[in-house]
């Protein structure tokens, strides 16, 4: 008996192998397809991990050197806002101090103006003793270099007993607020505060100087009373460089100070004589 050593099926026999038709070769095919891919996909993961691993490990951060320089620049910058809130904080305190002193120079000027200008204002004949109506001596108040006292009859009533009517000015260097200067008393009120000087000029029609304190002799030859007032700010400043005096009280150095001059003239008295 002969064998056909092509036959498929003898081949297959003798090597113990089963056929396979068309259908179990494309699944074996498939199969070897989808290890492949599988194969693929498990490398490109793997690959991706040892990628992402690798930057991690790899990346750098900062220096010692670096955080150095970035905190000294940092230092720099929040002392230069500090620097610039205080300089401007310590800017608007003093503004404000000023203001207030100003203020304090315009208040006792205003007053001091308006009632001199009603000096003798409505005048009786009970008054007029010899002596110049309005401005007169006594009473504890001189009419001098640093106070004045002023009669006016404002309601026209006949009398200077009523209210507002008998005005006198002094400063007063007794009564300290929160420990520092003077005040300019009216009636006995204090009136603005932080004051240091507070100076009285008289002249007569010719524009000549009258000597001080006022006595009733020459009480009648008034016509214009200089007024000057000096105020300070109410707290020191150590900074601060005093300049040159020109008039007043000389500054203390620690404190900045304004002089206000007002010229009142008396309107009211010796109107018989000529201005």
């Amino acid at each position: 008996m002969s064998y056909n050593l092509m036959d498929r099926n003898f081949n297959l026999r003798f090597f113990g192998l089963r056929p396979q038709n068309d259908s179990q070769q494309q699944k074996c095919h498939s199969e070897g397809n989808e290890e492949s891919n599988n194969l693929r996909v498990k490398n490109e993961v793997g690959f991706k991990i040892v990628n992402l691993q690798s930057s991690i490990f790899n990346s750098s951060g900062f220096t010692l050197l670096e955080l150095l320089i970035s905190m000294t620049i940092g230092l720099v910058v929040l002392g230069s806002i500090f620097s610039s809130f205080t300089t401007q904080k310590k800017s608007y305190e003093l503004q404000e101090k000023i203001t207030v002193m100003e203020q304090n120079l315009r208040v006792p000027i205003d007053f001091i103006t308006r009632d001199l200008r009603n000096v003798g204002y409505n005048p009786t004949e009970n008054l007029i003793t010899g002596t110049s109506v309005g401005l007169v001596p006594g009473g504890g108040i001189n009419i001098g270099t640093n106070s004045i006292r002023i009669l006016s009859d404002l309601n026209g009533d006949g009398d200077t007993g009523d209210t507002g009517e008998d005005v006198d000015y002094s400063l007063d260097g007794t009564d300290y607020t929160d420990g520092i200067t003077f005040d300019i008393d009216r009636n006995g009120q204090p009136l603005v505060q932080n004051i240091t000087a507070l100076t009285f000029t008289y002249y007569d029609s010719d524009g000549n100087t009258i000597a001080t304190p006022i006595t009733g002799d020459n009480l009648s030859i008034i016509r214009l009373v200089a007024v000057s007032i000096t105020a300070r700010t109410s707290d020191e400043d150590m900074t601060f460089t005093t300049g040159a005096n020109i008039r007043g009280t000389t500054d203390d150095g620690t404190c900045r100070t304004r002089t206000l001059t007002a010229r009142i003239r008396a309107r009211n008295i010796g109107l018989q004589q000529t201005y």
